[in-house]
């Protein structure tokens, strides 16, 4: 009984997918794709959520949610980059049910806490189409002053996939590779200049600097310097 329910949860999945593919707008399809956003695996949800944001033009609140959700906690990297990207569809329903701060929680998380690059890139980008990078920028600079060194590294890492415009940002991130008291947060400031392939000449010196001796830094500033310019040790 249990086989023959999933077989037709399946089939009535596929067919209202089929359905908001040609936009074939009928209240069925939508009710149908809805209690599979509610009651799917991850994948499903993924597809009804595409469907009906896309497809359907469906953006009510549970939708923006389940975008949310999805965002916050999908274990495939291609669901919750899926789910960013259908953020700029959903601007105006976002602002119509007074979302705006959760999504630029939810975003200002990506930046840091998240293991796939692409994910990241996406979010830095979904935040610019949104208009939100100086409110972004603002938060993310003010992380690097906090006492607590992981906040100061998630600032790092934030700035490393929204990128540097001035100099002012990229001196304050220099002093913090040269006098900040966490190694930890001393490596992130490596991470990011390579990322953002920063040739300034500040950043050559103080990478050559940390790249000769022992340990975990050397490592790192070896790394960064060899794919900034190609030197080795």
């Amino acid at each position: 009984s249990s086989g023959i329910n999933a077989e037709n949860d399946s089939l009535a999945s596929r067919a209202a997918l089929t359905c908001a593919y040609f936009d074939m707008r009928d209240g069925p399809v939508q009710e149908c794709l809805v209690h599979f956003l509610r009651e799917g695996d991850e994948d499903m949800k993924c597809w009804c959520l595409k469907a009906l944001v896309r497809s359907l033009k469906c953006h009510t609140e549970e939708v923006v949610r389940s975008c949310l959700q999805q965002i916050s906690t999908a274990r495939r990297w291609e669901n919750r980059q899926t789910a960013i990207n259908l953020i700029v569809d959903l601007k105006g329903a976002i602002e119509k049910f007074g979302l705006s701060q959760m999504v630029f929680d939810g975003l200002e998380n990506k930046l840091h806490d998240e293991c796939s690059r692409d994910v990241r890139k996406s979010a830095a980008r979904v935040i610019s189409e949104l208009g939100l990078h100086q409110k972004m920028m603002s938060v993310v600079i003010r992380k690097l002053d906090d006492i607590n060194e992981d906040v100061r590294a998630q600032g790092v890492m934030s700035i490393s996939v929204l990128g540097i415009k001035g100099k002012s940002l990229l001196n304050q991130l220099l002093d913090i590779l040269e006098l900040d008291s966490s190694i930890f947060v001393r490596i992130q400031v490596m991470r990011a200049v390579k990322e953002l392939r920063m040739h300034d000449r500040r950043v050559l010196r103080l990478l050559r600097e940390r790249a000769r001796g022992t340990g975990p830094m050397c490592l790192e500033a070896q790394v960064a310097l060899y794919s900034l310019t190609g030197e080795t040790e």
